[in-house]
Order: structure tokens, then sequence, then C-alpha cells
């Protein structure tokens, strides 16, 4: 599979980042200042997940999937999927919950920026020139 180095790293990177946020969370270690925002873990929600579909869309170049005859972006797909096993295991989490706000916030992070990521023009590696 040819990608953008750049992008890869970007987007690796930012998973670890995600992984250690969660972690925070599930370890209730995440700073009390942070709750003063009205709305702060709807809004993280959005621009974490979102940002995590936009690094990977260009990551893997635009990869695109069929499902059914719709043609549907590959790594925002796989987010999705495992934005709705987290979701789910909140609710065995002593300090976590399932909201289905946040999931909602999720998703229209995930697709608001792949919309973004479309228009984003990706160079060309030498690679992929016929």
């Amino acid at each position: 599979m040819k990608s953008n180095r750049p992008w890869v790293i970007a987007f690796w990177f930012y998973i670890g980042l995600i992984l250690a946020i969660s972690l925070s969370a599930y370890l209730k270690i995440i700073p009390n200042e942070i709750k003063q925002f009205p709305y702060y873990d709807t809004i993280l929600h959005f621009l974490l997940m979102g940002f995590s579909a936009f690094l990977g869309h260009l990551a893997f170049n635009k990869r695109q999937i069929n499902i059914l005859n719709f043609s549907l972006p590959l790594v925002p797909i796989v987010i999705s999927f495992f934005v709705v096993i987290e979701e789910c295991l909140q609710m065995f989490s002593p300090h976590r919950n399932f909201d289905l706000v946040d999931l909602a916030a999720d998703f229209c992070g995930i697709v608001v920026f792949t919309w973004l990521a479309q228009r984003v023009k990706v160079r060309a590696s030498e690679g992929n020139q016929s």
C-alpha cells in the first residue's frame, strides 16, 4: 500500500496520543480544570475522533472500500468501529459511562473531518506515478 510518510507518522503519533488520553480517562487522572468548560467532553469527542479520521484518511491516501455498491472511506470506517467498541466498554468502567451524545459527537467529527480531508490535495509519491 502506497502512502504519504508524513501523514502516516502524524496519524500513528496521534493514535498514541488518543490512547494515552483514553487511558487517562479510565484511570481518572485527567485534570479537573478541564471540567470547568461546558460540554468539554462532547467537544473533545468531536475534535479528537474527527482529527484521527482526518489524519488517517490522508495517511492511507483516501483509500475507499466498496460496500453494497457504495464507496466508503476505509480508515474513517475503521475508526468508527473502534469508537463504538470503546464507548460500549465505558459501561464496564467505574469512572466512565456510555453516552449516546458522545457517540454522536464522535460520528459527526468523523464525517466532518473526513469531508475536510477529501478537500486536501495529496501529493503523489514517486512510486505512485505511472
